[in-house]
């Protein structure tokens, strides 16, 4: 146990942890009301309340399945046996099998370019139709920083559908600032306290297909989140307010964190990606990093070119 804390311990760097000193909340009859209290990268005492109203949090737990790969296949083979029976036999003869882990599609025809045709047809009818469960269950395609092919939760559609639900979250944020703040003075609050919830460790994301992610009205109600779960919170909350914001979203492995198009000095930690500078963020926790901060792990990982990305819209 000793060696694992002291080497998680130099791959922070040695910064300051997330400490949330308070954590309640209170039911009433329309709404709950959450309080917090935790301390800061300056060590100082910090407070957040707000109140979310009952039905529009009920409804967004209703937003996630989990993936299951032999209720996809099913799903796939059920729209392939569809659009087989669509083709006319004196086309081709179509015939679909389903395996224990894949589906497959055999083809006869009169000629060597209709059975081509027939065959290049259902293929793309396959994709189009993992495609289709996929967005059905807020779900897309992953490829891993080694370009490995997997499939994760749809993080960008989770912080375009909770824009308007995390509103009044992220005005509560903006309100505990001093009267004239800086966009980065929000940010570095808001960060100081996502890095003070609980941390729930990362599952693999091409072995887990993102079955330990929660959604931002979770990761609220739970007090815990790993690290993709509190990047999408914390892009969800920025968009909400800074709604021309550009962000993205950065995937290392086992690990994520966020760039936002903001102003920065050359000594803290950025990333120019397709010609736009993206001050890096770790809303992760438990070590306190402000807005421009991030984990020696983390900048080795970006800097070795080992992590892709997502754009926030």
């Amino acid at each position: 146990m000793r060696l694992i804390i002291t080497f998680f311990m130099i791959a922070i760097g040695f910064s300051a942890f997330g400490e949330q000193e308070q954590f309640s909340r209170e039911e009433t009859e329309k709404d709950i009301q959450f309080h917090y209290v935790w301390r800061d990268a300056n060590d100082a005492q910090k407070s957040l309340e707000f109140s979310i109203d009952k039905q529009l949090l009920h409804d967004q737990f209703q937003t996630i399945k989990s993936y299951k790969q032999d209720i996809a296949q099913r799903y796939i083979y059920i729209a392939l046996q569809k659009a087989a029976m669509k083709v006319s036999p004196k086309e081709a003869r179509i015939k679909i099998k389903k395996l224990t882990n894949n589906i497959n599609i055999s083809v006869k025809a009169n000629s060597s370019e209709k059975q081509r045709f027939w065959l290049n047809n259902m293929h793309t009818a396959k994709e189009a139709a993992f495609d289709a469960y996929l967005q059905e269950n807020y779900y897309n395609r992953y490829q891993s920083p080694t370009g490995q092919q997997g499939v994760k939760p749809d993080h960008i559609r989770f912080v375009k559908d909770n824009r308007v639900f995390l509103l009044p979250i992220a005005q509560a944020i903006y309100d505990r600032l001093e009267k004239d703040s800086s966009t980065r003075a929000y940010v570095n609050l808001l960060l100081g306290w996502l890095q003070s919830i609980p941390y729930d460790p990362l599952e693999d994301r091409l072995t887990s297909n993102g079955s330990g992610f929660l959604p931002p009205a979770q990761v609220i109600t739970g007090n815990l989140g790993d690290c993709d779960s509190k990047t999408v919170l914390a892009a969800s909350l920025m968009r909400s307010l800074l709604p021309n914001l550009s962000m993205v979203i950065i995937y290392l492995p086992n690990h994520a964190l966020l760039g936002a198009a903001l102003p920065h000095r050359e000594d803290e930690k950025f990333i120019n990606l397709d010609g736009l500078d993206y001050l890096l963020m770790e809303p992760t926790g438990p070590a306190l990093f402000v807005a421009g901060e991030v984990a020696p792990s983390s900048e080795h990982m970006i800097d070795s070119g080992m992590f892709t990305y997502e754009k926030v819209p």
